[in-house]
């Protein structure tokens, strides 16, 4: 590892020194630099090896300069394109105190000493990674960083940059039914996630393309759905990729632009949170925000005519704002642990058109959704049976399932100096075949805070209510046991311990849908790390 070293050695001070550093390959460099009113002009030629090693300076030249004058800046001069900023060294008196960020190959660098002197910048190259310290003997903040395992010494930056994005998370789920509902019972699962990204232009091979996978969908332990109510998962997440313990590539598609009017292609495998994460990402799949599928999703959409993992292939059509347009096609059939492809029940057309607004300044979208799936699918229509009730017969089939759904969301509160704080509002409405669907009507709404406290602008919280109406299988079950429709609400608060580590309460009020069960109140504890 080469290290550049640039030091502050003003006679007029005295003392022991501070110290910032970071990291880069430099072949000549000149930096004049002046803080708070002194000024140094620094030069390094050739490489500084440590950790144990040798350390063999070709050359090391540093000449101080006092230099009157009111107001710091920091200029650069023939910094050269060789530059590889990761991190450095600064040394300067004990007495001042000086905080930077490196950032977008940007260095920004200020003295905190009274007066204070005006942040700089130094350009440092490509290939930078963040950084933020005030403190003496400075090293990368853990409590700061995004991710607990940090930048990887600029590596994690470094392939973003060429066109490799990495992320991964760790969601542990401590989550039991307080009173009501089917069982009392608290249990423990959690979720491992591992995402890909790769860009090929950055890549160095094509313009427009993009691979997108989730490597890593690992379920592990036990969750509480079936122990609070019945159609009404409590828990999101952990019923992916099965509602079990279990492993997949959850999703691996391939998206390429189509020309410079926003088209684009897709087809691979999908993970239908995934899907829906493309248009409201800030829903974070069960394991930032709500838990209760219904609570941020129209739950007919992923029952009868899209499968939680499958395959697809269409066309996407996005703008200046997002999504506006897609069509879709996929394959009628569930294959969580499996390639599918076999198209055992036909396929499931899905179009889908978004409008965005704004109004008073305020962000919103409004989108249609609908989709027809053309395989066979059992009838809840106790007409159709033969020899009713269940078990005496055949379960009979019809051919054909639909829905369509209208979401929309607003926001009532945008903060003017930080655009990650604000107040959300968001509803649906959805209607589909009841002779085949569960539910034949689900609404649904929710108001969400992203920030709501000025000291706590990482924290989110939110509240929800849904209603989930039963079809022709209200008649189906009743024949088993008196039945009610599914409607209940939510509350959660999201705390952010640090960037890479988040703690949530949840608290869930479900109505079951068998008329013995009472009333479910369901309350967990979620942790999730950032990798």
């Amino acid at each position: 590892m080469r290290v550049v070293t640039v030091v502050q050695d003003n006679p007029f001070y005295s003392g022991t020194t501070n110290h910032i550093s970071w990291h880069s390959q430099v072949k000549q460099k000149q930096l004049l630099s002046r803080i708070n009113g002194k000024a140094i002009i620094m030069r390094a030629v050739g490489t500084i090896t440590r950790n144990g090693l040798t350390m063999i300076v070709t050359r090391l030249l540093v000449a101080a300069i006092l230099v009157v004058a009111g107001q710091a800046t920091v200029t650069a001069q023939d910094i050269g394109s060789s530059t590889n900023g990761r991190t450095g060294q600064v040394l300067v008196p004990a007495s001042h105190s000086v905080g930077y960020a490196l950032s977008d190959s940007t260095l920004t660098i200020q003295d905190t000493q009274k007066p204070p002197a005006e942040s700089v910048q130094v350009e440092t190259g490509a290939c930078s990674a963040d950084y933020f310290c005030s403190c003496g003997d400075c090293q990368r903040n853990r409590c700061k960083r995004a991710e607990l395992t940090g930048d990887w010494g600029g590596r994690r930056t470094c392939w973003a940059e060429r066109g490799i994005v990495i992320k991964s998370s760790l969601t542990q789920f401590y989550q039991g039914v307080v009173s009501g509902g089917d069982e009392q019972k608290f249990r423990y699962g959690g979720k491992l996630d591992l995402f890909t990204e790769f860009n090929t232009e950055k890549m160095g091979f094509w313009k427009g393309g993009n691979f997108l996978v989730h490597a890593v969908s690992y379920n592990y332990g036990q969750n509480s759905n079936a122990d609070a109510t019945f159609l009404a998962p409590v828990n999101a997440n952990m019923t992916y990729p099965k509602a079990e313990p279990s492993f997949a590539v959850s999703s691996l598609w391939f998206e390429q632009e189509l020309g410079d009017q926003g088209y684009a292609a897709l087809v691979g495998r999908y993970d239908l949170l995934d899907v829906w994460a493309l248009f409201y990402p800030e829903y974070g799949r069960g394991i930032d925000g709500f838990m209760n599928v219904s609570s941020f999703v129209p739950f007919n959409i992923v029952l009868t005519g899209l499968p939680p993992v499958s395959n697809l292939a269409g066309i996407v059509k996005s703008g200046d704002e997002g999504v506006e347009a897609a069509f879709l096609v996929l394959e009628n059939a569930n294959h969580p642990t499996n390639i599918g492809l076999n198209f055992p029940n036909g396929v499931t057309i899905l179009p889908t058109v978004r409008k965005y607004t704004k109004f008073g300044g305020l962000k919103g979208t409004h989108t249609l959704a609908a989709w027809y799936a053309t395989g066979d699918f059992s009838s809840f229509d106790t007409n159709s049976w033969v020899g009713f009730p269940p078990g005496l017969g055949a379960i009979p089939t019809r051919s054909g399932s639909w829905s369509a759904t209208y979401l929309a969301e607003q926001r009532l509160w945008q903060d003017p100096c930080n655009e990650k704080r604000y107040t959300n509002l968001f509803g649906y409405v959805d209607i589909a075949d009841g002779q085949t669907n569960p539910y034949q009507f689900t609404a649904g709404g929710s108001l969400e805070w992203f920030g709501r406290f000025a000291n706590r602008p990482g924290d989110r919280m939110g509240i929800a209510g849904f209603y989930n109406q039963l079809g022709d299988l209200a008649d189906l079950l009743a024949a088993i046991e008196p039945d009610n429709d599914v409607y209940g609400g939510e509350f959660y608060y999201n705390a952010e311990i640090n960037p890479w580590f988040h703690l949530s309460f949840d608290l869930q009020v479900v109505q079951p849908t068998f008329e013995s069960r009472d009333l479910a109140i369901v309350t967990a504890l979620r942790a999730k790390i950032d990798f």
